[in-house]
């Protein structure tokens, strides 16, 4: 797919994002900023196209969409932000219209996010004729907070060996826990309908650390994995990319001794607090959160615009 040319009106202009810009003054506002800030770092490794709006050449705003096959349906995913003095002015419909030509040619649609209970992202999701297809759980652990001597009960499933994955491992090692990896995004909820496109080399930068990936064994064979990334913005913590077990070994409390087990991995190297996102109606995955001690802190609403 080819990267549109740059866009104007009279007073509106939306051209690709440079070296230049900064980050963070076109993503000022955003209460979900972090996402921005993750996705900024997977650049390398992701096909991720970035635009900036500028209002009478002012920055006024950001927009990034991922053209891939990730979220349900085989969406593609896109963030969206206008700064806070900019906003009613068209700059997130100029936005917006550079994204879509982006994933148009390739994908029925683009999924974005808001956080719940915002009155103008929800008036602007309506007004655009998006529809919401579902609702995310944001949750929050407190590492300092936890009982350790519980923790260390739950961290353990009978038959099950659970350790942290080294990242100096070998390709052929890292291909086969790509693999695995891959088919839990792909048989997840979030992706029902034909997404979970994760690319290798995104899942390999993704990891840089030790303590970010911890892994499930049954006598030698993979059955579960946990993986986080630094969350940007906040200090000392944690956000979990995904927590998966393989079908045939559900049902036995593996997802929540490797979710209790990777809490105290990391709480011994320094994290402080772990968040989490869960889609609402994923049962399994909010119950292990919930005997874990996680928080409910906010809710994500997932709002998609379909090309048909």
């Amino acid at each position: 797919m080819e990267t549109p040319m740059t866009t104007s009106t009279s007073r509106i202009t939306v051209r690709p994002m440079t070296d230049a810009d900064d980050l963070a003054t076109l993503d000022a506002g955003n209460p979900l900023g972090w996402m921005t800030a993750w996705w900024s770092t997977l650049t390398e490794s992701m096909d991720l196209r970035w635009y900036v709006a500028l209002l009478d050449g002012e920055p006024a705003g950001l927009g990034v969409v991922c053209p891939l096959p990730f979220a349900q349906g085989g969406y593609g995913v896109g963030i969206l932000n206008v700064r806070p003095e900019h906003r009613r002015r068209g700059v997130g419909t100029a936005l917006h219209a550079a994204l879509a030509a982006v994933v148009r040619p390739e994908l029925p649609g683009i999924l974005y996010q808001h956080v719940e209970g915002d009155a103008a992202a929800e008036a602007t999701a309506r007004a655009w004729g998006f529809s919401v297809v579902g609702t995310h759980h944001e949750s929050v652990l407190d590492l300092q907070a936890v009982d350790r001597t519980a923790y260390a009960a739950m961290a353990a499933a009978p038959g099950v060996a659970l350790d942290a994955v080294d990242p100096a491992v070998d390709d052929r090692s890292w291909r086969n826990l790509y693999a695995f990896v891959r088919a839990r995004f792909q048989d997840a909820p979030d992706a029902e309908g034909g997404g979970g496109d994760l690319p290798f080399d995104a899942f390999r930068e993704m990891l840089a650390e030790p303590w970010q990936l911890a892994a499930a064994h049954d006598g030698g064979r993979l059955v579960g994995v946990t993986l986080v990334v630094a969350r940007p913005g906040t200090a000392g913590a944690a956000n979990t990319v995904i927590t998966g077990v393989a079908p045939a070994a559900r049902g036995r409390g593996i997802a929540t001794a490797l979710k209790a087990w990777h809490a105290l991995h990391m709480s011994e190297r320094g994290i402080t607090h772990v968040y989490t996102q869960n889609m609402e109606g994923n049962e399994p995955i909010l119950a292990a959160n919930r005997r874990l001690g996680f928080v409910r802190a906010a809710g994500h609403v997932d709002v998609v615009c379909s090309f048909s």
